[in-house]
């Protein structure tokens, strides 16, 4: 898919992208011979009308984007990167890297493996340099002449063998990739004369326009072709395509489909491109300037006029920002690698102050190492610093990477002898909670049930899986305890319930005969009162009314008041006999009334000695004597009470 052939708008530079021209597209393509049938020829065209006019566009889009490659990929080569591989390959021995050399070379293609080789091979020289050094130092040592020591170890002839496959495969490779990139040129010449001739095919339009379709596929599929070969070969294929879409001029529907796509897929590289400006690094940024370019030119196709002029020069304008800030990069260096030294310093200062905090079980660990990673690859980031700092700066790096693994080990030995010590409170308190779930569900099992969840959040922290892993077990025992407890809930509810029926209907009966009941029969409904069992507590207050009503039946059949008084009572007592706190808080109760009745007769007797001798017939002095043989006769039935209360208890 590709740009309007009748677009006559002047574009970038073949040359450079960055440096904007204005040829007409007569000039470009009598300046560019279009090869067809592998010769040379200068089609005639002219500027006059839309079925005689390629697609200027589509020209200076091919240059900008095949002259974008760069032959200095040493300067495009990630240093973090490298900085990476070498700070694993450093961690090795010599046999470790020759084992790792072979594995490479068994397993991945040998077109990817430079970036591994070159910093692999910087390390292992290195260390067998190291190795010859300590070698000498003895040889010498021991008295023997400088000069007859020789150093030839077995694994530097193993690794050399290794460099030797290496550069063998690379070769053969890349044989093998010429051969395949002239293949493809004779695929792409054998497509263009069958895009040819689609224009001298008579059959249906839309027939014509998806075997034009399959033809783009093909092409896009074909892969590379010599580079030489490339400009000349895409611009012949687009000038073909151009007169096809002047063929397609009958069926706007399916040109039109073409453009919206092809703009939305434009506008986005156009954004991906401007993202790219703000990329520090500039060598990245650059490939990946050329990966846009090149999507750009294989995979799509032209736009309206309307937006044709105004998509390129976007893409234009953020491609040439890119070649800038290339070429200054290229062109300063050396002070970008200063810039770039003290930007490595700063954070190599900003890693030490973080170093310099202690570790606790208070810290926040995910905190400490995700500001130590993210000045790792700050320090990674910020680009190459001058050659002769380099190994320093790495030397730093290294030490103080090596104190925050010692420090960050220390800090887990530690947490794990914590994890340890509330793992075991943890599963103390799941085997509370397992005894009290097999135990009755009283009130007293609920509150320690309760406790227990708020202790859990109290114990300090455990590993995720043991949390996880303990946490589901004591989870479960609390959700089967209080399960339990609503079932056994649910249960009484009912028979509270019906329980209340059965003395609600004792209460209609005294009172249709409240008149008639001996005291026999008023005790004979009481002991069926007490044997039915609780009331829902919005209904306690029916045990009010039948007391009321005892009381009344009581008097009726003849009962003293002191009498009705005492079966009252015994009668509570009976009600609350099966409820060991109500018994015990009744009894409470009294200790307290009986505390108090003393005390006030203690009160009433002391007053009575500010009165002299013969004053019993004092009326004051007659009311205290009166009150305290009243408040005495009142502790006596408290006292009478609390032993019925204790004989309660003992039973």
């Amino acid at each position: 898919m590709l740009e309007n052939t009748d677009n006559e708008s002047q574009k970038a530079n073949e040359e450079n992208v960055s440096e904007q021209t204005s040829t007409n597209a007569q000039e470009s393509l009598e300046n560019n011979p279009i090869m067809t049938d592998n010769k040379s020829v200068t089609p005639e065209i002219t500027a006059k009308t839309t079925e005689e006019t390629p697609t200027k566009e589509v020209n200076d889009e091919e240059n900008s984007s095949t002259e974008i490659s760069s032959d200095e990929e040493d300067i495009d080569i990630k240093i973090q990167d490298e900085d990476k591989v070498k700070e694993r390959f450093e961690a090795m021995s010599l046999e470790e890297l020759v084992d790792f050399f072979a594995t490479s070379l068994k397993s991945d293609s040998v077109q990817h493996l430079k970036s591994t080789v070159e910093p692999l091979l910087k390390v292992f020289n290195q260390k067998l340099a190291n190795e010859e050094q300590k070698q000498k130092k003895v040889f010498i040592a021991d008295g023997d002449n400088p000069d007859a020591f020789y150093f030839n170890p077995p694994i530097k002839k193993e690794f050399d063998t290794l460099y030797k496959r290496y550069k063998s495969d690379r070769s053969t490779y890349y044989r093998s990739l010429e051969e395949k990139q002239r293949k493809n040129l004779e695929q792409r010449l054998e497509l263009i004369e069958e895009l040819k001739g689609l224009l001298n095919v008579d059959q249906d339009i839309n027939s014509t326009y998806n075997q034009f379709k399959d033809l783009q596929n093909r092409w896009k599929e074909t892969g590379q072709v010599p580079r030489m070969e490339a400009n000349n070969i895409w611009r012949t294929y687009h000038h073909h395509v151009g007169h096809f879409y002047d063929f397609l001029h009958l069926n706007r529907e399916l040109r039109e489909l073409d453009f919206k796509f092809n703009l939305e897929q434009k506008l986005k590289i156009c954004e991906q491109a401007e993202a790219l400006i703000t990329m520090e690094d500039i060598s990245k940024a650059f490939r990946n300037l050329q990966e846009l370019h090149k999507k750009w030119k294989d995979e799509l196709g032209p736009v309206d006029k309307e937006h044709s002029e105004e998509v390129w020069e976007r893409f234009s304008n953020a491609t040439k920002i890119i070649h800038d800030k290339r070429k200054y990069f290229l062109k300063n260096q050396e002070e970008i690698f200063e810039a770039n030294l003290l930007k490595k310093k700063a954070i190599l200062s900003q890693i030490s102050a973080l170093l310099e905090q202690e570790i606790s079980t208070s810290t926040n660990i995910h905190t400490f190492t995700k500001t130590y990673d993210g000045l790792r690859e700050a320090f990674f980031a910020v680009g190459r610093a001058p050659s002769k700092m380099r190994d320093d700066l790495w030397a730093d790096f290294k030490k103080k990477a090596r104190i925050f693994s010692k420090k960050r080990n220390q800090f887990y030995k530690q947490l794990k002898s914590v994890y340890a010590e509330n793992v075991a409170k943890r599963k103390d308190l799941i085997a509370k909670a397992n005894e009290l779930k097999e135990q009755p569900n009283t009130k007293e099992n609920t509150s320690k049930i309760i406790a227990l969840q708020k202790e859990w959040k109290t114990i300090g922290p455990v590993s995720r899986n043991d949390h996880t892993k303990l946490w589901g077990v004591f989870r479960g025992i609390c959700n089967d305890f209080f399960t339990k407890l609503d079932d056994s809930r649910n249960k009484n509810d009912k028979e509270e319930k019906e329980n209340f029926k059965l003395k609600k209907a004792i209460i209609d009966d005294l009172k249709n005969s409240i008149d008639k009941k001996s005291a026999e029969e008023v005790e004979m409904l009481i002991e069926k009162w007490n044997s039915i069992g609780y009331v829902p507590r919005n209904k306690v207050k029916i045990t009010q009314e039948f007391t009321k009503l005892v009381e009344k039946a009581y008097l009726s059949a003849g009962l003293s008041k002191a009498e009705i008084t005492q079966k009252s009572y015994q009668n509570k007592l009976e009600n609350i006999r099966d409820n060991h706190d109500n018994v015990q808080k009744e009894l409470h109760s009294l200790s307290r009334r009986i505390t108090e009745i003393k005390q006030e007769i203690i009160q009433l007797e002391t007053n009575l000695e500010f009165f002299g001798k013969n004053q019993d017939k004092n009326p004051i002095v007659t009311k205290v004597h009166e009150d305290i043989a009243e408040h005495k006769e009142r502790l006596q039935e408290l006292k009478e009470k609390k032993r019925l209360v204790k004989q309660l208890l003992k039973d």
